[in-house]
């Protein structure tokens, strides 16, 4: 009889990879069904200040992490890999202990600087949603936190299950507020969303807390610094973010909420890709992770190579659609109001199939700890988007914006291309003759 093993070991990861898709995809509808409910209930104006809150939150977290996310990632696994549970535990507690208290002074330091806008009179800061997100900030964190952990425990069926869960109890508590005959604004759906993150945040760090409480806290070796590694990995993360967040803080200034809420509509439709891309990434970060601190390459590039097939096969059959009917998509979704972002749909979902296409680049980097090369090209391409923003945006209104984006995401992603070739391929091609 044969050994039967082999398939499975070919199998299990295309199951793997296709459950965590399936989980992420539902995790997305739920927050394709918030912007919907938001879309439909408030218009664009509402649309626009809960995604400008929620995002500028989220942004302002990353500050609070120093990068320990990707620090517990990245110790978890690789001291996994070699049996060590004992340091991973110690590691994991020493970056939380870190997180924690930052955390709450970042969100402290947003909450001042929202209301010194407001005073100031930044439309943006007075009617109430953003500071209402103050208690995302350090929700967020906490959050990103968990997801970092469970990664690293090479569960990434659960990490991706948790990825945006909260959007999940979210849109159901919006659509029966909705269905009783109540209203939406933007201010109680941005502390709905805070609740929902919460309580979503604590059962994460149960179930880690379960898997971890026998591990023993003896450390044979001592954690990174976060502030010396970890630091260039927040501000990569802040940036990468940051190059998300600005497009949307655009159409609110050079527009108005209605062009804000107009861009998110199309964002919305567009993220998935970046999501799939991203989740992609995560999913083989902590195999890459083992794979380099083992010294193999070669299995790094295969997996590079398998996971790019696999995140194309799963992305083009829904982009393709929305490349060609953008304007009929648009307008039967969220009415036609919307229906003249048709252009800016096209250049946000092609600029992020060029990603996928591109490849999982930024495990291997961050994995290979290459992260601070990519520095000053994420400078440049923030502000390439900003030059191009404030060219394009009077004459070409929001598609003007897209084309920003899309040429700032286009120029990360090259050089991100470039770089793993740097990084990776000599490496197999010394290895495998």
């Amino acid at each position: 009889m044969r050994d039967a093993r082999p398939w499975r070991a070919l199998i299990a990861p295309g199951l793997r990879f296709a459950s965590v898709m399936g989980i992420k995809g539902g995790n997305i509808a739920a927050g394709f069904v918030v912007t919907l409910l938001l879309a439909r209930a408030g218009g664009a104006d509402v649309l626009g200040s809960y995604a400008m809150a929620i995002q500028t939150a989220q942004l302002v977290s990353i500050l609070a992490i120093v990068g320990c996310d990707q620090l517990a990632l990245r110790e978890v696994a690789s001291h996994l890999r070699l049996g060590d549970k004992a340091t991973a535990r110690h590691h994991v507690g020493h970056y939380l202990r870190f997180v924690a208290p930052l955390a709450a002074a970042i969100t402290l330091a947003f909450a001042g600087g929202v209301w010194a806008l407001g005073q100031a009179g930044l439309d943006a800061a007075q009617d109430g949603a953003l500071i209402a997100a103050t208690g995302f900030v350090a929700a967020n964190a906490l959050y990103l936190m968990g997801l970092g952990i469970v990664r690293g425990l090479g569960n990434p069926v659960r990490a991706q299950a948790f990825d945006g869960l909260f959007m999940v109890p979210l849109a159901l508590g919006l659509g029966g507020v909705l269905l009783a005959g109540g209203q939406i604004g933007a201010t109680t759906a941005v502390l709905a969303a805070t609740t929902c993150l919460i309580a979503t945040m604590a059962v994460l760090f149960w179930l880690v807390w379960q898997q971890m409480r026998d591990w023993g806290s003896a450390a044979e070796t001592p954690p990174p610094s976060p502030w010396r590694e970890g630091s260039p990995m927040m501000v990569i993360s802040f940036l990468m973010f940051f190059g998300q967040w600005l497009p949307q803080f655009l159409a609110g200034t050079l527009g108005d909420a209605g062009d804000a809420g107009a861009f998110r509509a199309a964002w919305q439709l567009a993220m998935p890709f970046a999501v799939i891309h991203t989740t992609a990434q995560m999913m083989i970060s902590a195999n890459v992770a083992g794979d380099l601190r083992e010294g193999k390459p070669e299995a790094a590039h295969r997996r590079l190579r398998r996971n790019r097939w696999a995140t194309l096969a799963v992305s083009l059959p829904v982009a393709l659609p929305l490349l060609i009917w953008p304007q009929p998509i648009m307008q039967f979704l969220f009415g036609p109001d919307f229906a003249n972002t048709a252009p800016l749909l096209q250049w946000l979902v092609g600029s992020n199939m060029i990603a996928i296409l591109a490849g999982a680049s930024g495990a291997v980097i961050t994995m290979a700890g290459r992260s601070r090369d990519t520095l000053p090209v994420l400078v440049a391409s923030a502000g390439l988007m900003l030059v191009l923003a404030l060219l394009l945006v009077p004459a070409l209104g929001m598609a003007g914006l897209a084309v920003a984006y899309a040429a700032g995401h286009v120029l990360r992603v090259a050089h991100g291309w470039w770089l793993v070739r740097r990084i990776l391929y000599p490496r197999v091609d010394s290895a495998t003759g």
